[in-house]
C-alpha cells in the first residue's frame, strides 16, 4: 500500500538510521518516567536469566523464547536472589503497591525489572524486549554482532486499569492462528483486554453443545455483498463463509491470552443482530419465519421475541459461554435494535399490557434486565453497548460508550461504570487518510492523530466521577476486512496511538514526540511480518476560494519531507514549497500530492482533491426542501466529492425529498454549462437523481426552463452538461430524487449533491 525505494543504498541508510546509536529510547507507549544513563548492556551468549519466584519464572522464560530464536543464544534460566554481573533478573516487589506497575534498571553490568505483580512484571519485559533493536522480534537467526541495550531507568505504570480491543469474527471469520497473533499484538502494545465479538447477523462462530445448529446453520452465509451495503445496485458474490470455533480451541485461545495478561471477554450480540440464531432456531423470533444468515451487512429487523423460550435458550447459552471464559464479565451487546416486529407481535404487545410498558424501549429494558439476571446469576458482570441505557439502565451493567461520549457520560452520572470506545476516534474500520487508493473501509475518517489525541475522560464528565471510567476500547469491525493482510493494515498503527491513550499518563503524551518514534516501531512491525499502514504520511490538501477567479492551495504534512504537487494536465510533479494560486475559473481543476520521506525512504499515498470557482460559488442560495445539517454550504463551496472516497459531510442530502435550489448570481450572468456531483469517486454508488432540470430568470418570478436531463441521460459521479448560451441572475436546479426506498435499512432514500458548479 505504499511505495518503496528500492534500491541496496536507500534500505542500508533506512536500517543504519533506525538504529544508529544504542542510547536510542523509543518506548510504546510511553512510559512514565525515563532517565537514560550512559553505556549500554551487551547481552551475549553468556548473559544469564534469573527470576526470584515461581511467580516470576514464565515471564523470565517467555524473555528467553523470544530472544534464543535470534540471537541463538542458549542461556540457563536459573532461580535466584543474589544477582551478579550479566545477569537480567526478573522480581516481583511488594514495595511496589501500584498493579501493572514495573521499574527496569539497566546498567552496564546487569538488567533487573522489579513489579508489583507478575503482570507489571511482563510489562516490564515487554519495554525491555523493544530496548534491544528492532531485529529482536524476527522469530528467525539474525547475524548480528551484538545486542546492546542502552543504560535507563524506567518507572511505569499505567493510566486505566481497562486497556481494550475488539475483534469482530462474524462478518469474516479469523481462524485460531490470526486470534493468536492478535492476542500478541495487544500485549506488544500493552493492551490488556480482548473484546471477541463471537456472533452477529452474518455468522454464529461459537460451539454451544446444547444447541448445535447454531454452528451446523448460523455459521455459513451462502454469500457476501460486494461494494457497499448501501450501494444503488449491490452485487453478491458466490462464495460462501463459514467457520466457529470449538470450546477446545476457545479454551486454548483463553490461556493463550491469559500467559499474556490479556483477559478475553466474549460478546453474545442480543437482542438485535440476531439473524443467524433464527436462520438456526427461527422459533425464538416474534415474525413465525425462518429467515437465512444475512449475506448483507447493516441493521436488520429479526430481533429475539422476550418469551420464556428466548431466556431458557439464553440461559443454557451464557452458561456454556460462562464455563469457557473465566473472565468476570459477559458483554451481550443490546445495540442497533430494530422492533418493528415486536410492535407487530401480539405475543409482545400483551406482554407489555401486563408490565404497563409503554414503549419497546422499555420492552428492550425488560429484555436487557432478564439477561442480566442470567449473567449475574452466573457470577458475571454484564457489558452492553449504550443503547442498553434506553428504557432504564439493568443494575450492576457496564457500558461500552460506542456513539459517542453521552452514553458514558449518562452511565457515569447513575453510578455505573463505562468504557469508553467513541466510533470517531477508535473505530479501526474506517478510512485512515483520505487518499483513494486506501482499501474499502466502512465510512468516515479516523487519522492516527485522531486516535491519538484522544481522550477516554469526556471533558462534561464531573471529576467525582472520572473513577467510574475504567478506560477505553478500540474496535475492528470486519464488514469490509475479509483478510489477516487488511486487517493488520486497519490495525497498525493506529493501535499503537490508541495504547498511548490508555496506558501513559496526560503528561507523557507527546504527537510531535510519538511521530518520531514511528521509524522504530515500524521496524519492530517489519520484523514481525506486520503489514501497517502509512496513512499518516498523506498530505493535507486546503483549498480557498480568492478573487478574479483563482484558487489558492495549501497543503500541509505530518512528518517531514518533500511535497510533490502535479495540477490537471501536468505529466511531471513539481515540488510544493508554498500556496499555489491556481485559474480555476473555466473549469473543474484536480490537484495531487504526495509525500516523499527520505528518513524511511518511501512515498505516500497520493491524495487528490477537485475544485473549480465557477461562477456560484459563494453566492446566496435557497432550498425548497431542507438538506440534512449543513449540506447547504456544500452546494457551492467549490470543492467537489466526486473524487474522494464516500463521507456524508461532502454531501448535501435530501431524505425522501427533492433538491430544488435557487442560486442569486447577484447579477446577470453569462454562463453556459453546469457540473454536478451526485456520486461519491469510490467503495461507493451512491442513488443518483431520476432527472434533472434547469430553469433561469431574472425576477425570480418567471422561470424559463433551459434544459431536462432523464435518467439515462444521468450519469456520475460527474455529471456535465449544457444549458445553451445564457444571461441570468437566478438559476434554480431540481433534481428528483428516486423516493420509494424498497430497503428496510433504508426507509428514506438519500439524495445526494455535492456541487453545483456554473460556468
Amino acid at each position: 500500500m505504499y511505495y518503496k525505494i528500492l534500491t541496496s543504498i536507500s534500505v542500508l541508510v533506512f536500517s543504519a538510521w533506525l538504529w544508529a546509536a544504542p542510547s536510542t529510547i523509543s518506548i510504546v507507549p510511553e512510559p512514565k518516567q525515563t532517565i537514560v544513563s550512559k553505556g549500554v548492556f551487551s547481552l551475549n551468549n553468556q548473559t544469564k536469566i534469573s527470576y526470584d519466584s515461581d511467580k516470576s519464572k514464565p515471564t523470565a522464560t517467555m524473555f528467553w523464547q523470544t530472544i534464543a530464536p535470534v540471537t541463538g543464544y542458549q542461556q540457563p534460566i536459573t532461580q535466584r536472589s543474589v544477582v551478579g554481573k550479566n545477569h537480567i533478573h526478573f522480581q516481583l516487589d511488594s514495595t511496589l503497591t501500584t498493579p501493572e506497575s514495573y521499574q527496569l534498571s539497566v546498567s552496564v553490568e546487569q538488567v533487573r525489572i522489579r513489579a508489583a505483580d507478575v503482570a507489571g512484571l511482563f510489562y516490564g519485559m515487554q519495554s525491555l524486549l523493544q530496548l534491544l533493536p528492532p531485529d529482536i522480534y524476527a522469530n528467525h537467526p539474525i547475524n548480528q554482532l551484538s545486542w546492546d541495550i542502552p543504560a535507563v531507568e524506567i518507572n511505569d505504570q499505567p493510566r486505566f486499569s481497562y486497556r481494550g480491543m475488539h475483534l469482530d469474527v462474524s462478518r469474516h471469520f479469523f481462524n485460531v492462528d490470526f486470534i493468536k497473533s492478535y492476542i500478541d499484538w495487544l500485549a506488544f502494545h500493552k493492551l490488556n483486554v480482548f473484546q471477541w465479538h463471537l456472533t452477529d447477523d452474518q455468522g454464529w462462530r461459537i460451539e454451544i453443545k446444547t444447541y448445535p445448529k447454531l454452528t451446523e446453520v448460523g455459521s455459513i452465509r451462502n454469500q457476501t455483498v460486494l461494494g457497499h451495503t448501501y450501494d444503488y445496485q449491490p452485487l453478491f458474490d458466490t462464495t460462501a463463509v463459514k467457520g466457529f470455533y470449538t470450546q477446545a480451541q476457545i479454551k486454548d485461545v483463553v490461556a493463550y491470552a491469559a500467559a499474556r495478561h490479556v483477559m478475553v471477554i466474549p460478546e453474545i450480540d442480543i437482542p438485535g443482530h440476531s439473524t443467524a440464531i433464527l436462520a438456526a432456531y427461527p422459533e425464538l423470533g416474534c415474525s413465525g419465519k425462518r429467515p437465512v444468515v444475512e449475506d448483507n451487512f447493516g441493521i436488520f429487523e429479526a430481533v429475539l421475541c422476550p418469551t420464556e423460550q428466548t431466556f431458557a435458550f439464553l440461559q443454557q447459552v451464557y452458561q456454556e459461554v460462562a464455563t469457557l471464559f473465566p473472565a468476570p464479565y459477559i458483554h451481550v451487546g443490546g445495540d442497533e435494535v430494530i422492533k418493528k416486529q415486536w410492535l407487530a407481535s401480539p405475543f409482545v404487545q400483551q406482554l407489555m399490557q401486563e408490565l404497563q410498558l409503554t414503549s419497546t424501549e422499555q420492552v428492550q429494558s425488560y429484555f436487557i434486565g432478564r439477561v442480566s439476571n442470567i449473567v449475574t446469576a452466573l457470577g458475571k458482570k454484564m457489558i452492553g453497548w449504550d443503547e442498553i441505557l434506553e428504557g432504564g439502565l439493568a443494575p450492576n451493567a457496564l457500558v461500552t460508550s460506542w456513539r459517542g461520549e453521552d452514553g458514558g457520560v449518562a452511565a457515569a452520572t447513575l453510578g455505573h461504570q463505562v468504557i469508553m470506545s467513541p466510533y470517531q476516534f477508535v473505530y479501526f474500520d474506517a478510512y485512515q487518510s483520505l487518499s483513494q487508493r486506501e482499501p474499502k473501509a466502512i465510512h468516515g475518517l479516523t487519522t492516527l492523530k485522531d486516535v491519538y489525541l484522544y481522550e477516554p475522560i469526556p471533558a462534561q464528565l464531573p471529576a467525582s466521577q472520572h473513577h467510574l471510567v475504567l478506560g477505553a476500547q478500540g474496535a475492528l469491525w470486519t464488514e469490509y476486512i475479509k483478510t489477516p493482510q487488511q486487517a493488520q493494515y486497519m490495525l497498525f498503527p493506529r493501535i499503537a496511538a490508541f495504547a498511548e491513550g490508555v496506558w501513559s499518563q496526560p503528561a507523557q503524551r507527546n504527537w510531535s514526540l510519538f511521530t518520531q518514534k514511528l521509524p522504530l516501531l515500524f521496524a519492530r512491525y517489519q520484523a514481525q511480518n506486520i503489514h501497517y499502514a502509512l496513512s499518516h504520511l498523506v498530505p493535507d490538501i486546503a483549498i480557498k476560494q480568492v478573487n478574479s477567479g483563482q484558487s489558492q492551495l495549501t497543503i500541509a504534512n505530518q512528518l517531514d519531507g518533500q511535497i510533490q504537487v502535479k495540477l490537471t494536465n501536468e505529466t511531471l510533479d513539481h515540488i510544493y514549497s508554498e500556496p499555489l494560486l491556481v485559474d480555476s475559473n473555466k473549469q473543474v481543476v484536480s490537484v495531487s500530492a504526495r509525500l516523499f520521506a527520505p528518513k524511511l525512504g518511501l512515498y505516500s499515498l497520493p491524495v487528490q482533491v477537485s475544485f473549480a470557482h465557477h461562477k456560484a460559488v459563494g453566492k446566496p442560495i435557497t432550498l425548497k426542501y431542507p438538506a440534512q445539517s449543513d449540506g447547504l454550504q456544500k452546494l457551492n463551496d467549490g470543492i467537489f466529492a466526486f473524487d474522494q472516497f464516500y463521507r456524508a459531510d461532502n454531501f448535501a442530502i435530501f431524505y425522501d425529498s427533492d433538491l430544488e435550489a435557487v442560486i442569486d448570481l447577484e447579477n446577470k450572468t453569462s454562463f453556459h454549462q453546469i457540473v454536478m456531483g451526485i456520486d461519491a469517486g469510490r467503495h461507493r454508488q451512491l442513488h443518483p437523481p431520476i432527472a434533472i432540470s434547469v430553469w433561469v430568470s431574472n425576477d425570480k418570478q418567471n422561470w424559463q426552463r433551459v434544459t431536462q436531463l432523464n435518467a439515462s441521460e444521468i450519469n456520475g459521479p460527474l455529471l456535465s452538461f449544457a444549458v445553451g448560451k445564457q444571461i441570468a441572475r437566478y438559476v434554480k436546479v431540481h433534481a428528483v430524487n428516486a423516493k420509494n426506498s424498497t430497503d428496510p435499512q433504508i426507509p428514506k432514500l438519500p439524495l445526494y449533491i455535492d456541487e453545483i458548479a456554473i460556468f
